[in-house]
């Protein structure tokens, strides 16, 4: 009988258990996360393994990476101690990068029940946390799809305009997962395509698959505006309730410090002026001195909630 050589699955399964079998041993190791393709997805053989090591706290010990190998694989290696990667878990906004990086990892092992119950975390989805990461993949779809309109209506450059498409067809597979109460992956585009077939065909299959001409990419465009907008209250739930909150006219700054600081999102300004621009709010502005010592004012940009 002749034996059959092992697949890559299973070549890279048995190097990954004669490493655990290994770190095992050394009692400063306390867990082990297994990331990356290995975990979830498919893998080859120019594959490698994505590992976190969580380790004793020790004021000598950082955080390091280091590049093991097991029978010619690569293991790249996070060795992370445990306050470190509390902190981590803790800090991460959800359905964030680094938090669907965990999200869809295996824990291997650990010799400490506080890790498990911090890895059991990372499964919850909040409704607070949709809110935010919805806001987040909204403002990032306002502004990319802003940038191909410009390149159409300006430069009639087809190339260009597909570009910025497809990057804000991520933006909105990110949303259709976000509102499925899906995890958000790293490669999110075959979630938007397997949860809205429909869409994703018009504003991303086609555009990589046919001709680009320029009624194709501006029905593209055209799709993917009107699927943001219908989405828009929703999308940007977070910034109605912070400007009806304030009563009164925000500045620019005052938004952008707020969803940063306090909420770790980005380009809400893009978002606030894209919704003015479909009026859902009104595009204002407010007194504001450029130095400390200014005594003349100046116009900045503002918006303000008129429910009405």
């Amino acid at each position: 009988m002749v034996r059959r050589p092992p697949n890559a699955r299973q070549r890279f399964e048995a190097a990954l258990d004669q490493l655990i079998e290994q770190v095992q041993q050394d009692r400063h190791i306390l867990a082990a996360i297994l990331c990356g393709s290995l975990s979830h997805d498919e893998v080859y053989d120019k594959s490698d393994i994505d590992l976190v090591l969580i380790c004793t706290d020790d004021k000598k010990t950082k955080g390091h990476g280091v590049s093991l190998v097991v029978d010619d694989i690569n293991i790249h290696t996070s060795v992370t101690p445990r306050d470190s990667f509390k902190k981590s878990i803790e800090g991460a906004s959800t359905n964030s990068f680094s938090h669907s990086t965990y999200a869809k990892s295996k824990l291997l092992f650990t010799k400490d029940p506080t890790i498990e119950s911090l890895f059991d975390q990372l499964h919850h989805i909040g409704s607070r946390d949709t809110d935010f990461q919805l806001l987040r993949s909204g403002a990032g779809a306002a502004y990319n799809l802003y940038k191909a309109r410009k390149w159409l209506v300006t430069r009639g450059d087809l190339e260009l305009t597909a570009i910025w498409l497809i990057r804000a067809a991520e933006f909105l597979a990110q949303i259709e997962a976000g509102l499925a109460g899906e995890i958000i992956g790293r490669e999110v585009l075959p979630q938007g395509q397997r949860l809205n077939p429909e869409l994703f065909e018009v504003i991303y299959t086609d555009l990589l698959n046919r001709k680009k001409t320029k009624k194709a990419v501006g029905q593209a465009l055209d799709t993917a505006d009107a699927y943001l907008e219908r989405k828009a209250k929703r999308l940007f739930k977070p910034v109605f309730e912070y400007l009806r909150a304030a009563g009164d006219a925000c500045s620019a700054t005052a938004i952008d410090h707020h969803f940063d600081r306090t909420h770790d999102v980005n380009q809400v300004v893009a978002g606030c002026e894209y919704l003015a621009d479909i009026g859902l709010i009104d595009k204002v502005s407010t007194p504001v001195r450029l130095t400390t010592r200014s005594q003349i004012d100046v116009d900045e940009l503002a918006f303000f909630y008129n429910e009405d």
